[in-house]
């Protein structure tokens, strides 16, 4: 994504104060791996882009912080820089050739690339990082699959029930996790209603997206159409102006042509001096060329007098 609107906003983007680690939802031990994987999950969760129009100024505030947060911790020396002092800020500004702008900028663009989602949904779907976050929620939440669904990222209902609830009752079965009435004693009907409310949702985005890729295209086309406007405007304006030229230089060297009167010498205006090497009209014959020629298209004779028809 010529620069944008959006490119502006970015680029103005300030820092925000935060914890870095309880923003990844991390701790100070994690690995390098384990605050990338923190940092692109939450990422994936919370970009703006992937937001529903509502809750787009919600999204983009989280998404500041995550990419702050990932900013100070991903880098060894700015990581240790704030395990010493506590700052953030002094994390940065110690780093003299860091961009805190460049980078969300950079950050912003690359996380949601339809190429990005797709290696990653590839990689996550079906992985035992998915199965983690997967048992991770049906315990946080004590088995309310609705609400699994909520936090487990690139999750669709209507796909994966069945393959999240191979992860849970596998671990059910195997005593890492316990049952819960939530999840075990759901009827049937209670599942066809948690689905009809997925689908409602799924709809509403869907009808959403539709408006908000209408509004950019219409924009788009305004833009296009306006641009072809003008450029057809200048075009018929070029036009004219040359087809005046071409009119005045044709009366112009009509007038030259005329042979002039025997015996008498045009008089000179005080201070002007002759120039018999000058083939170009001075500004008084060109005015007087022009209110001839304008004369002539609206049937005067030059002088504000209508023309007299000969007779036959």
């Amino acid at each position: 994504m010529a620069p944008h609107e959006d490119d502006e906003e970015l680029s103005d983007v300030e820092a925000p104060t935060c914890e870095p680690y309880a923003v990844l939802g991390i701790e100070k031990t994690a690995t390098a791996d384990e605050i990338k994987s923190a940092y692109r999950k939450a990422a994936l969760k919370h970009h703006p882009d992937k937001a529903a129009p509502n809750k787009q100024e919600e999204a983009k505030v989280r998404f500041q912080e995550l990419a702050f947060a990932y900013a100070v911790l991903s880098d060894p020396i700015r990581r240790k820089r704030y395990d010493v002092t506590g700052s953030t800020s002094e994390s940065l500004q110690a780093d003299g050739d860091f961009s805190w702008s460049d980078f969300y900028r950079s950050q912003y663009a690359d996380i949601v690339t339809p190429d990005a989602i797709e290696t990653f949904s590839k990689q996550y779907r079906g992985s035992d990082e998915e199965g983690d976050d997967v048992l991770a929620a049906y315990e946080k939440f004590r088995g309310k699959m609705s609400k699994v669904y909520q936090v487990v990222m690139l999750s669709n209902m209507l796909e994966d029930e069945d393959r999240f609830r191979g992860y849970i009752d596998e671990a059910i079965a195997s005593g890492d996790v316990e049952t819960y009435s939530a999840y075990a004693d759901e009827s049937a009907k209670q599942r066809e209603e948690r689905f009809n409310k997925a689908r409602k949702v799924a709809e509403r985005e869907e009808k959403e997206a539709l408006v908000e890729a209408d509004k950019h295209k219409k924009a788009a086309k305004k833009e296009s159409s306006e641009d072809s406007l003008m450029a057809i405007i200048r075009g018929r304006q070029a036009e004219r102006n040359g087809a005046f030229m071409d009119a005045f230089a044709e009366k112009w060297g009509a007038q030259e042509k005329k042979p002039k009167g025997k015996g008498k010498k045009g008089k000179k205006r005080a201070g002007e001096e002759e120039d018999e090497d000058n083939d170009m009209p001075s500004e008084e014959a060109f005015q007087a060329a022009a209110a001839r020629l304008n004369g002539a298209k609206s049937g005067n004779d030059g002088h504000g007098r209508k023309a007299k028809k000969a007779k036959r």
